[in-house]
């Protein structure tokens, strides 16, 4: 008589958490060498090995619940696995392995002695999965807890994104050489508005952007699109590193790549908020006009060989103006912003005079910012003896905390800018003088952009009514226009010198309109 083996087949699950622990292969191997050791000595065939490469502590792992599905349909009758922490570290998963038991599909654990027939077996092995979550709460706190001291510490605790070089751990990210400047003029290109994400790949990757090598990817390549978007979204160009999950916003340590400014100019572009300036024909008051009914700029176009600038909206009455008749109002004004030799060296006197009261203000604005500096760095540690104190909670003391060190930096910011370079809007003044002196001559001989730039800085409210073209001139060269009806020679009472030292005290005064920097736009 011969008798017939039935030889029951079982599955073997191995588990590491990272890929990186997978590729090395020694604690896969080891679980291997351990399951099949003790297969042979318990006389169990494995039939089929499920390897996964994902952490246990989140439900949801695809290979393991294959497994779980086909123990179910009794493709096998039992597993084996490492050792409890291998197949669960949450408590829904060892909830699935506990129901296998119950449906009578075997579960052995290859490292440890655990009879789940028996009530003592069961309670060791509940404790051991109670002990494996615990362990890995306690480890991703434990990471937590290092990752936002981190941040706090102004460190990037992730690797460094594009235009950045990693420096080891615990170090601050650096300004690639290579890298970085090709960065920031993609943050320039972008902020112009006239591209768009998947033009910007193409664009950088012409001027030499290119992918970091990793473990898993070679270097070299073309940024992706996705990847573009996220580097101008990205906040640690600007000094700031911000935790998108929590929400959450610290002052970095590293060397902004770009201004804040900048940076802003990007986010409107992508959201759309910025509307890029159209391109114009070689007209020089195109678009500069506006129409008093609707608001439209006026567009330039030629009929019977003459010029015209016209709304081409239909309303009544019509926005026309003839070429000739624009070019020589304006003609008129510029040509009354031209200087004598003598009023260029009188203007050359007033701005000495005022760098001199720029230079006295700029000392007491450094002694008052000096004053707010103190003042910061006093409301910090009074924010920390708070918390020590228990009166302030630790959410709240991050969140101000952040605040007061991003203010401490603005502040010394300012002083830095007036220690080097003196008060800032000096810079502004000597940009308005020099328009003075030379608003006539660049709207005479300058080029094609520079006359319409002349004419945006000089002339606000350009308004076309009908056939008449209303104009209002900004300060100060209102007053320049104004000044004198025969400034050769024979100047009117009270418009010289005394005219000029005026003009230049209205200048120092912090409320006055100025020069506008930005210009009316039109529809």
């Amino acid at each position: 008589m011969v008798l017939i083996k039935f030889v029951k087949r079982y599955f073997a699950y191995i588990r590491v958490s990272t890929d990186k622990q997978g590729e090395r292969g020694v604690s896969l191997q080891e679980q291997r060498d351990i399951i099949q050791r003790y297969a042979s000595h318990k006389n169990l065939e494995v039939s089929r090995w499920f390897v996964e490469m994902e952490t246990a502590s989140k439900i949801g792992r695809p290979v393991f619940n294959e497994m779980l599905a086909l123990l179910k349909a009794g493709r096998a009758a039992g597993v084996v696995i490492h050792k409890v922490d291998r197949g669960a570290r949450n408590f829904r998963d060892w909830a699935e392995i506990g129901d296998l038991h119950d449906l009578g599909i075997e579960v052995h654990f290859a490292t440890e002695s655990l009879d789940l027939n028996t009530l003592g077996g069961m309670l060791s092995a509940d404790l051991q999965a109670v002990m494996s979550v615990h362990y890995s709460r306690n480890l991703r706190e434990e990471t937590k807890k290092g990752y936002y001291g981190r941040l706090k510490q102004g460190l990037c605790p992730r690797p460094a994104p594009l235009g950045y070089l990693n420096n080891g751990e615990g170090k601050t990210k650096t300004i690639d050489p290579i890298q970085g400047p090709i960065v920031k003029q993609g943050f320039e290109l972008y902020a112009t508005g006239r591209y768009t994400l998947t033009q910007m790949t193409d664009v950088l990757y012409e001027i030499g952007l290119r992918t970091r090598e990793t473990p898993k990817k070679s270097g070299g390549l073309k940024v992706s699109r996705n990847t573009i978007a996220g580097m101008l979204s990205n906040p640690f160009y600007i000094g700031a590193l911000h935790v998108k999950k929590a929400d959450r916003t610290f002052a970095g340590i590293h060397e902004p790549l770009v201004s804040k400014q900048l940076f802003d100019r990007v986010q409107a572009v992508k959201s759309g908020r910025y509307v890029r300036p159209l391109r114009n024909h070689q007209f020089l008051f195109s678009r500069l006009i506006c129409c008093a009914v609707c608001g439209r700029s006026l567009v330039a176009e030629t009929q019977k060989g003459h010029l015209y600038y016209r709304c081409h909206r239909s309303h009544n009455p019509p926005s026309a103006l003839k070429g000739e008749q624009i070019e020589k109002r304006f003609a008129e004004i510029f040509d009354r912003l031209r200087l004598t030799s003598e009023e260029e060296k009188l203007i050359d006197l007033m701005l000495e005079r005022m760098r001199e009261r720029v230079r006295e203000r700029a000392q007491q604005i450094l002694k008052a910012e000096q004053l707010k500096l103190e003042s910061t760095q006093q409301r910090l540690e009074r924010l920390t003896d708070a918390y020590l104190d228990g009166l302030v909670e630790k959410e709240e003391l991050e969140k101000k905390k952040t605040a007061l060190t991003l203010e401490r930096r603005e502040i010394e910011r300012v002083i830095a800018g007036i220690q080097s370079d003196g008060w800032s809007d000096m810079v502004k003044w000597n940009k308005i003088v020099e328009r003075i002196k030379t608003a006539y001559l660049l709207y005479e001989t300058g080029s094609y952009e520079e006359k319409r730039q002349m004419v945006k800085e000089v002339v606000s409210n350009r308004i076309a009514a009908g056939k008449n073209l209303e104009i209002t001139i900004r300060s100060p060269f209102d007053e320049i226009v104004k000044r004198s009806a025969c400034r050769f020679g024979c100047p009117l009472p009270g418009r010289g010198r005394g005219f000029w030292e005026k003009l230049f005290n209205d200048l120092v005064i912090p409320a006055q309109k100025g020069m506008a920097s930005g210009d009316s736009s039109c529809a």
